[in-house]
């Protein structure tokens, strides 16, 4: 008696249970079609109308300063360092004695072939004359000549060597720290120091080949360093003939005055580059763009509904890109929600975003509408 009296309350406990699941979700379907939020109803979406107006066509991108000449100064011939003229951080101008080594021994063997030479010369005027007399053989004048001439090169081989003993500046600049000392011996290719000119100093940076076609000597670039907010100006002189195969991009060497010293070879720079202002572009946030295998695509509100429209990108600026085909002024293109937006989906524009509010006022005044 008491197992039936269980099993009917149980009965009627699910029954209920059943009836009122029934009666929400008919309640929770007349909400979503009066709201126009479920499953029937469109999507709201945040939307940008193309409008065809001016954009700043400027590049940015990284580059690396050069100095205008640098050089390790090395020793070319072997010996005893006798002096040391120039001081560590320094400038020196172009011909400057840097560094004599120890030269003696070719200064005598100079002067001996200085003597070798003369008689050679003697021999050879003495020679010529008997042999306009057939005094001697041609042979024979042949062999003083050409003895002549070998002790003429003997002569200056010695000359070279005895230059490269002294050494100096090739340019003017600053030298840097030196490796060597006075009194120590330096062999062929003995590194010296290091000889800087960094007034001018160069710009080297890289451009899409695109660009690298309208990049012409003569424009002016502006760049920044790390830690300085300044905006210097530098001059394009020379471009990469060629496009690198690995980056498809083109090198491009631009250069400034650098009096003050500010400027520092190696440094990081931050580079921008003037192309114009296109009058015409059609813009939209960044977010709105779809990449994927094939390319790029933007979803456009058509008759209420979204569709999918393959485009081609233009420039990118920080929170927009330039789209050059698939699309015309006038269109309404979808910028939020392309996760869950499929093709042929339901839309409808969202309520544009309120911007923030600057101080209380704008806050106040902001809520009271």
């Amino acid at each position: 008696m008491n197992m039936g009296i269980s099993r009917t309350r149980a009965v009627q406990g699910a029954t209920a249970g059943m009836l009122l699941l029934a009666l929400a979700g008919c309640g929770a379907g007349k909400a979503d079609k009066g709201g126009g939020k479920g499953p029937g109803g469109p999507m709201a979406v945040q939307v940008a109308v193309l409008k065809a107006g001016p954009l700043a066509n400027t590049l940015s991108g990284s580059g690396s300063l050069l100095a205008n000449e640098s050089v390790n100064l090395q020793s070319e011939v072997g010996g005893r360092i006798t002096a040391i003229s120039f001081r560590e951080g320094g400038a020196v101008q172009a011909g400057e004695v840097l560094v004599q080594i120890n030269a003696d021994d070719l200064k005598a063997q100079l002067e001996k072939a200085k003597a070798e030479l003369q008689l050679a010369q003697l021999t050879e005027g003495r020679q010529e004359q008997l042999l306009k007399v057939n005094g001697i053989s041609q042979d024979a004048f042949d062999a003083t000549r050409a003895q002549r001439i070998s002790k003429q090169a003997d002569v200056d081989n010695l000359q070279a060597l005895l230059a490269k003993a002294t050494i100096r500046a090739p340019f003017s600049g600053v030298v840097g720290l030196r490796s060597i000392s006075p009194g120590g011996y330096v062999a062929p290719g003995t590194p010296i120091a290091t000889l800087t000119q960094t007034d001018p100093i160069k710009l080297d940076f890289d451009v899409p080949e695109q660009v690298g076609r309208q990049v012409k000597p003569g424009t002016t670039v502006q760049f920044t360093v790390t830690g300085d907010t300044t905006r210097h100006k530098a001059e394009i002189y020379a471009i990469e003939p060629g496009v690198s195969t690995d980056t498809r991009t083109v090198r491009v060497r631009a250069r400034t005055a650098n009096r003050d010293g500010r400027l520092a070879p190696g440094s990081f720079a931050r580079v921008f580059l003037d192309l114009g202002t296109i009058p015409d572009a059609l813009t939209i946030p960044a977010e709105g763009v779809i990449p994927d295998i094939q390319g790029q695509s933007v979803m456009v509100m058509r008759g209420g509904k979204a569709k999918a429209v393959r485009v081609e990108l233009g420039l990118r600026t920080e929170s927009e890109v330039q789209l050059i085909s698939g699309v015309q002024a006038g269109d309404t293109v979808i910028t939020s929600g392309l996760l869950a937006v499929r093709e042929g989906m339901a839309v409808t524009p969202a309520a544009a975003k309120a911007p923030a509010a600057t101080d209380p006022g704008a806050a106040k005044q902001a809520a009271s509408k």
